[in-house]
């Protein structure tokens, strides 16, 4: 008999992994407009700023490095936030915020001595906006830290060019004209993606809950239907052999070569239903769905991972697989899994007669998908064949 998966409970994402785009990688995608937009507009700002007091750079080369990081930011905005990118991590994440720091310190520099008004200063407006265009990619926690360090530096900064300031008013003042644009922009951001996470992430238990309680209904069917599975076979070939070993007078060595491959036949079935290991289950049971396809299914899984592998987890490899074969037409489907260290590692191979093009298009939802919910994703494409490998890394 065919053994069936156990129900192993989902991961828990820690409060500095919770990100929308973990949660609901395809509103995360639907937002990357809003990301170019958000790119575009903090250099679009520093141009028109400069451009209309010009007279206040008195150290162009400063003026020219903090450009250079504001194009860096700009830049790794946008790559980042691509579909085919990996997700951001903590190390990519924190040179943006380093730029953003190099930026704001080198603006202040190419204008000290000049600027009268520090409310026109266009740094921390251009910090607000990135902490905004952050919040679908990266955690809340994280969003308020760097809004509060990058309100603090300028606030500082704010006092270090009160001394030239046109204005006769307390040098706090300075540091709240400073530093108010980055302080309300960033702690918004961060409050928008707490509580948009938070109220995804219920809604996330309350799904999973109800996915878990239909899989413990279905099982009982999922068996009886393997089992008939069984029957039908014994009744297509062992019945009728059988039938014709009552009915006979005599048996001849052709009756015992018979009744020797039905036994072979019998035997190496239970052993492959004993030893069949749920990646080639699901593949079959995937394949039988499509007759009319002659799919060739291959499950390279020796350690048997998708057995040990959480219902998310599984879930996600179903989707991918299934979606694969009646997008693609696919003719041959490869899944391999392996599991080092405990980190599932997943590689989806599809033959197809599209193009490399139309296949990309037909699985653009599914990729954005995988780069959400997972890790060091990547999509490999080779004449005729398409492949997504991804890992899960929590």
């Amino acid at each position: 008999m065919t053994s069936h998966p156990r129900l192993v409970s989902r991961p828990e994402l820690a409060p500095a992994e919770i990100t929308l785009e973990r949660l609901d990688p395809l509103s995360a995608a639907a937002a990357r407009p809003v990301t170019t937009g958000a790119a575009v507009l903090i250099i679009a700002v520093p141009v028109v700023s400069i451009a209309v007091k010009l007279d206040e750079i008195v150290q162009p080369a400063w003026l020219v490095l903090s450009f250079a990081a504001l194009v860096a930011v700009a830049w790794l905005l946008l790559d980042r936030s691509r579909v085919y990118r990996p997700l951001w991590k903590t190390s990519s994440a924190q040179v943006l915020q380093l730029l953003l720091v190099v930026m704001t310190v080198a603006s202040v520099v190419s204008t000290l001595t000049a600027n009268a008004y520090l409310r026109d200063d266009w740094a921390p407006y251009v910090i607000g906006v990135v902490l905004l265009a952050l919040a679908p990619y990266r955690p809340a926690r994280e969003i308020a830290f760097w809004a509060a360090v990058h309100t603090l530096l300028c606030a500082v900064l704010g006092m270090l060019q009160a001394p030239w300031a046109i204005s006769d008013v307390p040098t706090l003042t300075y540091a709240v004209t400073g530093s108010l644009g980055v302080a309300l922009l960033g702690f918004a951001a961060a409050a928008f993606a707490r509580s948009l996470n938070g109220a995804l992430r219920h809604w996330h238990d309350r799904a999973w809950m109800s996915a878990e309680q239909a899989v413990v209904q279905q099982r009982t069917g999922v068996a009886r239907s393997v089992q008939q599975q069984r029957i039908t076979l014994l009744n297509r070939e062992v019945v009728p052999y059988l039938s014709s070993i009552v009915g006979a007078t005599e048996l001849d060595d052709g009756d015992r070569d018979e009744a020797r491959r039905l036994a072979r036949s019998i035997r190496a079935l239970l052993v492959a239903d004993v030893e069949r290991s749920w990646a080639q289950t699901l593949l079959d049971e995937l394949t039988a769905r499509h007759p009319q396809l002659n799919i060739e299914a291959v499950a390279d899984d020796p350690e048997n991972a998708g057995e040990a592998a959480s219902l998310e987890q599984r879930t996600l490899v179903r989707a991918i697989a299934d979606v694969s074969i009646r997008r693609l037409a696919a003719t041959k489907v490869e899944l391999r899994l392996r599991a080092p260290q405990g980190r599932l590692s997943v590689r989806c191979e599809i033959m197809t007669p599209l193009s490399m093009t139309d296949a990309r298009r037909e699985l653009r939802g599914m990729i954005e998908i995988v780069r959400g919910l997972t890790e060091s994703s990547r999509v490999i494409e080779r004449e005729g064949r398409i492949a997504l490998e991804f890992e899960y890394g929590y």
